[in-house]
């Protein structure tokens, strides 16, 4: 279970350092779905994992608008 956590937390991390909008635009259907489930999951974030958590749900919302339910 530890593993589990330090590797989200890694791609947290680097998530946080290069996604802006446009990166997430340019992932995936399954791994933005992806991404939400762990955030959801997820319990005790940093700062900066709660704004990549709440981007990613920004862009799950933007594709639901769009007709897109991936999340």
């Amino acid at each position: 279970m530890g593993l589990r956590r330090l590797l989200f937390v890694l791609i947290v991390v680097l998530s946080a350092c290069g996604m802006q909008k446009s990166g997430l635009q340019l992932a995936t259907d399954k791994e933005l779905r992806k991404r939400n489930y762990e955030c959801q999951m997820a319990s005790s974030l940093s700062p900066a994992e709660i704004q990549v958590c709440q981007n990613i749900r920004r862009e799950c919302d933007r594709r639901a608008g769009q007709g897109n339910y991936v999340c």
